[in-house]
């Protein structure tokens, strides 16, 4: 196991596309920092320069702004990653040299979520330096550590479960166009909406059940993550260790079994 995490660690880091992507999401994060005060100052009609700075905005705010397209990032990243080796035959020589097929998919797997948390950082600096050149960089204060770097730490524990979804996709369709534009769907939010809208219509018409299942289902259920709020509501504290567990093993179980027992070619 150890011997195939350093060979992906080494795939992962040679890989071109792997820049590619982190340069985008540093370039698109950069450039949502940047228009943020452009943007307001066009609603609110004002022309004065560095309102933002006067409201209080500081380096700390800008983060939570260039975090937008960390997931799609990450599962164009991902679709590419896993895939590739399906295409190139290099699974198959694996799978001849006796390469267990579990620790192949396991080592993928735990290789890909390192990306998440590479990504979240490479975003959260780009934001934050754009953001302390244009209105401070901020004290280091508890309030910053609670309604930021917490909630960070959560939102690298999200992104890091849609990578077990992303790699169980990969090696479901084995194809990088297919697994993208699925990947795709899943991070734009396209197929969770309908998902949870049919899954919401069959408990309510088959079983009178009117609870939404979205609760269950991170970046959905989770907005308040994603809007950086802390501390997380009762509710919300309850449910999100169960959901974030069944999202990194449900995908990678079936994923794992899927792959060992299909003929690799």
């Amino acid at each position: 196991m150890l011997g195939m995490l350093k060979s992906e660690i080494y795939k992962l880091f040679k890989k071109k596309s792997f820049y590619i992507c982190a340069l985008v999401l540093m370039g698109l994060a950069g450039i949502a920092v940047w228009s943020y005060e452009g943007v307001l100052t066009s609603r609110l009609r004002i022309t004065e320069s560095g309102f933002l700075r006067q409201l209080g905005y500081t380096g700390w705010n800008g983060i939570q702004l260039g975090l937008g397209n960390v997931l799609l990032m990450n599962s164009i990243f991902t679709s590419i990653f896993v895939c590739y080796e399906f295409s190139s035959g290099m699974n198959k020589n694996l799978a001849i040299r006796g390469k267990n097929k579990f620790v192949m998919y396991f080592s993928k797997m735990i290789v890909s979520m390192i990306v998440p948390v590479l990504y979240t950082l490479l975003a959260a600096l780009t934001s934050y330096a754009i953001g302390s050149h244009l209105w401070g960089a901020g004290k280091w204060e508890q309030d910053y550590i609670n309604s930021i770097i917490i909630p960070l730490g959560l939102f690298v524990l999200v992104q890091m479960a849609y990578q077990s979804i992303f790699v169980m996709a990969g090696y479901l369709s084995k194809s990088s166009g297919w697994t993208t534009a699925i990947n795709f769907a899943i991070s734009s939010l396209i197929l969770p909406a309908l998902a949870i809208k049919g899954i919401n219509y069959i408990l309510d018409t088959w079983f009178g059940v009117k609870e939404s299942v979205a609760k269950y289902w991170p970046g959905e259920g989770f907005v308040n993550i994603y809007e950086y709020k802390y501390p997380l509501d009762i509710e919300h504290a309850k449910v999100f260790p169960w959901v974030l567990m069944a999202y990194f093993v449900i995908p990678a179980i079936i994923g794992s079994v899927v792959f060992y027992r299909r003929e690799v070619k």
